[in-house]
């Protein structure tokens, strides 16, 4: 791909508070050529560290841990996988220091009766059914790292589980769909959706990355952690304008058998606009962008009159800073701003802050109608997992079966393609499609 031309300083013209045009100074800076501060939080968790030191120190004296069986567990899971280990784990060690009890309060191997005092535990914090199930399945992985048989399997653990959900009652809370926008199918969608955001998207640089990862994240379904993975060598054009993207590997794909997804022509156009502005032809698709501003400056005055030749004035230090604060003296300059281009991928949380603030600006702009409380909850509502809802749905809403669209998002059962889908699915099943033709 040939250098871009957004790479040199650029003029372009912004509206000042008068509404009067002005001109503005724009560089983009393409990857490698500087470095972005780093961002704030300090460096990554080591997770398997983290791990390790839990089952160290919950483990009794008489339990010897398989270090080769252990090393090679955790090779064989993913990242994401054994950061939920971790944080499920140092979960079930809180409860294990409130209790105390066997082995001066060392909880592995657990008993039947702990693990249902952990439960009730639970239903106490008030924690959804469903964290709590994952935390069970975290604790029968962990024992079976031990090489110990689990608890959590036993039928008193599944009454007290069954019983949780019974006295609770609460349906899994789901992302907030972004489906396509109007037209998509016999249910019309409604509140944000993926046209409304793709519109808010300006025409800066940041602005064709968000779009462009928005519209590739609905066309493919992408779970976050795949999508920010995203290659530029992934992406194989056709000869009528669309693409296909190879998925390496995903969360029901460890091993790496790879996937395909298909580009719509609309999103390759996005992706390729944005390749072309941040100069990227290889290595991560999308990545952070950082951004300086600096105010346009008329000419300043100069502090004084004139000095006479071969004379400078000796100005006291309080007045000199007081030049160096004001800019005064300093030549007129454009306003300005720098776009850096990273060389990493962006993070999930990125993915979510870009979604949420492009929903807040398509409302802002009143390309979508909601206020107030409305909007606050619609935009709490959204996640990253929203388009692949979005998606969901509307393969609903145009009458596709549960079955083709497990596969075309990579699941490995039809279940959570059902449950993605089950306020559309009964008005696209087969029962719906006959009714409307003789009941109207």
């Amino acid at each position: 791909m040939p250098a871009s031309r957004p790479r040199d300083p650029a003029r372009s013209s912004q509206p000042g508070a008068d509404g009067v045009e002005r001109a503005e100074l724009v560089v983009v800076r393409a990857p490698g050529e500087t470095t972005l501060p780093r961002r704030r939080g300090g460096a990554a968790v080591d997770r398997v560290g983290q791990l390790t030191a839990l089952l160290i120190a919950l483990a009794r004296d008489d339990v010897a841990i398989d270090q080769l069986a252990f090393r090679k567990s955790l090779e064989a899971r993913a990242p994401a996988s054994v950061k939920a280990l971790a944080n499920d784990l140092a979960c079930y060690a809180a409860f294990c220091a409130r209790k105390g009890g066997v082995a001066g309060g060392k909880g592995l191997p657990a008993s039947e009766a702990r693990i249902v005092a952990y439960l009730e535990d639970c239903e106490a914090s008030a924690m959804k059914p469903a964290s709590v199930t994952r935390r069970l399945a975290s604790l029968a992985v962990v024992h079976g790292l031990l090489g110990v048989p689990s608890p959590t399997r036993a039928v008193v653990v599944r009454d007290a589980m069954r019983g949780f959900r019974r006295r609770v009652d609460v349906i899994q809370r789901q992302a907030g769909p972004l489906r396509y926008g109007e037209g998509i199918g016999i249910v019309p969608a409604r509140g944000f959706t993926l046209s409304a955001l793709l519109e808010a998207c300006p025409g800066t640089l940041p602005g064709l990355r968000d779009a462009a990862l928005l519209s590739l994240a609905y066309d493919t379904g992408l779970r976050v952690s795949e999508l920010v993975m995203v290659a530029c060598e992934d992406i194989a054009p056709e000869h009528d304008g669309s693409a296909v993207l190879t998925v390496p590997r995903s969360k029901t794909d460890q091993e790496g058998h790879g996937a395909q997804a298909w580009l719509s022509p609309d999103t390759l156009r996005r992706v390729r606009a944005w390749q072309q502005a941040g100069s990227i032809a290889a290595g991560p698709l999308f990545r952070r962008i950082g951004v300086i501003r600096t105010r346009a400056r008329a000419d300043s005055p100069q502090p004084g009159p004139p000095a006479p030749p071969g004379y400078v004035w000796r100005l006291p230090p309080a007045v000199i800073d007081h030049i160096a604060s004001t800019g005064a003296g300093k030549k007129a300059a454009l306003a300005s701003t720098t776009f850096t281009i990273g060389e990493g991928p962006l993070t999930p949380a990125a993915v979510r802050l870009i979604i949420k603030r492009t929903a807040r600006r398509a409302a802002e702009e009143g390309i979508v109608s909601l206020i107030g409380d409305a909007l606050d909850a619609a935009i709490a509502d959204l996640s990253t997992h929203s388009l692949r809802v979005g998606l969901t749905q509307d393969l609903f809403a145009t009458g596709e079966d549960a079955g083709p669209i497990a596969q075309a998002l990579r699941w490995t059962s039809t279940s959570t393609a059902l449950r993605y889908g089950r306020k559309l699915a009964p008005a696209s099943n087969a029962t719906a499609r006959m009714l409307r033709k003789v009941r109207e």
